[in-house]
């Protein structure tokens, strides 16, 4: 009996360790394509693939890899890489693993996955299958037509018109297999299906240089050199399709490309408000189906009579148009949609993040300060819009005033007038606010701490971890942090405020992207913007606007260095040279383009014919650096840190260039600047002040 239970407990013990072995493994997991989970429509036929390792023990590390790349999620479960079969890669690196297979098209579907071995060379299950899909890479896959409702008859004047709806019906007729959406409006569209919304995202696409325009008026000279980019989104909508009759309904805004409302920096804006739509239905017969945009389709106007990103919104619910995004409508008095003349900036898939709704907030009910004026606060500034809740008789105004912490309201204002049958809730669709305060005035209509909820609305950025702190006062100025720089995302873009300018200032995006990297996922974040940044530069001289995408704004070459500042940060935190290979020429033509500004002594006291330079921004009380110290000073630091792009992309020859560029930007900077006899700084900027 004893030898029995000896063995027993041989037996078990042997057992335990043999499935502590075995849940000891080494998983694959966060498998991401462009660093994005599952994407629907990238713009690359040769993406980044990138995965993660867990493990219930320390210390493990990957010594190997294999990926396989398949046309089906059956092929991968069988082991089987009909695109792309890796091998074993002997390799540690689990991130920006370019996908070397067969050549993708448009519209493909590809299936993947990832196993690895240890350090003791023993080899992880597979990884759960992920997936990823191209989107429309040529032009010529493009069938559908730019639309619009009417064409620009006031080219020079701030004006602009109510938003125009846009529909179109179909019948499909046979069992759908597959129905993806491609589309984009500019500047803001909404798009339904069936009288469905599709998606939750908010204020899309992202804000980019689309298209040529006038810019007159200008309050910075701009010689206008740039690309141009619009960026589309793509959307599986297998399940919003009905197998009989379908209506497709599309709103527009006029977004950033009819901005008129602020014109402080000059006349900014593109074009009247268009659309772009294309679905592509594969039935499971094996046939195939484009409904495309085009003068077929039906448009008018509606309750939405004003929109305007500065300005806010007003909506008449008298007007509303019914169940215009649903079958069986009448839209006889509708109008066909006319063909437009399209932005020139070619179409890309939309990788940054979206805008979305992340929190819904109960504002504080204040009462009726006064006669038909009430009041809310947050205990917060928030960035986005106001929704309500109201009951009334058919004409009466409820107007929202949004006043942000230093009681301005910046021209926020959104206004509803009631259809008079109810309860009728409403929110703005194009436009957002950054306030703490909501004042409202509604002289018919009595307002209750139920009528009013707050969205915060921003980029959705994930959170890539977070602090705590045994101070409260560090903890508290983290939080401030971090609701700061989200009410400040907007677009995929880093803006220097919320509410009085919104535009993407190199200058602040530069100095706030360190702590937002420690703070947030951003990636895709900043290789938008990287994009918008090459796109608005002058592609001739090399200069660099101070906002990108441009919307005006005067700075200097602190604010032009970002170009070059930004991409070298991201590299370091993300380890990506595709970035700075993506960018080298333009980064490049920036130190360039500095080389032409400096005076008889090398320094740089202009930039742009006609322009003016800030300096240091925002100084400290009593402190005066000299414009042409701060623009140097970025010179050297510029040539700096292209000397290490250089090195690092094995450019040597450039390496040297900008290594002698630097050498000499220090000696004019310490001629002009440095002060050996270690006296005080002076209006003209010498005292201790050298660069090493």
């Amino acid at each position: 009996m004893r030898n029995y239970l000896k063995g027993l407990c041989l037996y078990f013990c042997i057992f335990c360790s043999l499935a502590m072995g075995a849940m000891a493994q080494v998983k694959v997991v966060n498998l991401k394509c462009d660093y994005l989970v599952n994407p629907i429509a990238i713009e690359t036929s040769h993406p980044l693939l990138s995965w993660q390792l867990t493990s219930p023990q320390l210390a493990n590390k990957q010594k190997a890899y294999r990926v396989i790349a398949a046309s089906s999620s059956a092929l991968v479960a069988q082991g089987k890489g009909d695109y792309w079969n890796s091998g074993k890669v002997k390799s540690a690196n689990s991130i920006q693993v370019i996908y070397r297979g067969k050549a993708l098209n448009s519209k493909q579907r590809v299936y993947w996955a990832v196993m690895i071995w240890d350090e003791k060379d023993k080899p992880s299950g597979w990884s759960a299958t992920a997936s990823w899909g191209t989107g429309l890479l040529h032009g010529t896959d493009w069938k559908a037509k730019w639309i619009g409702q009417m064409t620009d008859v006031n080219v020079d004047k701030a004006i602009t018109y109510p938003a125009p709806y846009f529909r179109k019906d179909f019948i499909t007729g046979k069992k759908i297999k597959q129905a993806t959406a491609y589309v984009s409006g500019l500047g803001f569209y909404e798009l339904y299906i069936n009288g469905k919304k599709i998606g939750d995202q908010v204020l899309a696409p992202a804000v980019t240089n689309y298209d040529t325009r006038p810019l007159k008026k200008l309050l910075y000279p701009y010689d206008d050199q740039s690309t141009k980019r619009v960026l589309y989104n793509t959307f599986d909508v297998t399940a919003n399709i009905a197998q009989n009759k379908n209506t497709i309904g599309m709103l527009l805004g006029n977004g950033w490309y009819n901005q008129r409302d602020r014109t402080v920096e000059g006349n900014m804006w593109y074009d009247m408000p268009k659309l772009i739509f294309q679905l592509e239905i594969t039935y499971t017969d094996g046939s195939k189906r484009v409904i495309v945009s085009d003068n077929s389709w039906k448009t008018t106007t509606g309750p939405l009579l004003k929109d305007g990103i500065f300005s806010g919104e007003k909506y008449d619910a008298r007007l509303a148009l019914g169940n215009w995004d649903k079958p069986g409508y009448n839209d006889t008095n509708w109008q066909s949609a006319l063909l437009v003349r399209p932005p020139l900036g070619a179409l890309y898939p939309q990788t940054a993040p979206f805008d979305k709704v992340t929190r819904t907030l109960k504002p504080v009910f204040d009462g009726k300060v006064k006669d038909s004026v009430y009041q809310y606060h947050l205990a917060e500034t928030v960035s986005g819009w106001a929704a309500i809740r109201v009951s009334g008789k058919a004409g009466s105004r409820v107007k929202l005033r949004y006043v942000s912490e230093e009681g301005e309201d910046y021209g926020q204002v959104d206004t509803y007038t009631l259809k008079g049958t109810g309860t009728e809730t409403w929110e703005p669709k194009f436009t957002w606010h950054a306030f703490r305060k909501i004042e409202v005035t509604s002289a018919n209509v009595a307002l209750t701490a139920e009528s009013i909820t707050v969205k915060d609305v921003h980029t959705d950025v994930a959170a890539n971890g977070n602090f705590e702190s045994s101070d409260p006062l560090l903890n508290k100025i983290n939080t401030a942090y971090l609701k700061t720089q989200l009410a400040n995302l907007h677009g995929s873009i880093s803006s220097d405020c919320p509410h009085r300018e919104r535009l993407g200032y190199t200058g602040d995006g530069q100095v706030a992207m360190e702590s937002a990297l420690l703070s947030f996922d951003m990636p895709q974040f900043y290789r938008k913007w990287f994009d918008d940044i090459d796109d608005a530069r002058n592609h001739k001289t090399g200069f660099v606007t101070h906002t990108a995408p441009f919307g005006g704004g005067g700075g200097g070459p602190a604010w032009g260095s970002a170009y070059v500042i930004m991409p070298w940060l991201y590299y370091n935190y993300y380890g990506d040279t595709e970035v700075l290979l993506r960018h080298y020429e333009g980064m490049k033509r920036w130190v360039e383009y500095l080389h032409t500004r400096t005076d008889s002594r090398g320094l740089i006291t202009r930039e742009e014919p006609k322009g003016w330079c800030l300096g240091d921004w925002c100084t400290p009380e009593n402190i005066k650096l000299p414009e042409p110290l701060v623009n140097t000073a970025y010179f050297y630091h510029c040539a700096e840190t292209m000397s290490k792009i250089a090195d690092l992309l094995g450019k040597t020859a450039d390496k040297q260039w900008f290594e002698n560029s630097k050498s000499q930007v220090k000696s004019d900077f310490n001629k002009a600047y440095f002060n050996a006899d270690k006296k005080p700084i002076g209006k003209d900027g010498r005292g201790l002040m050298c660069l090493h």
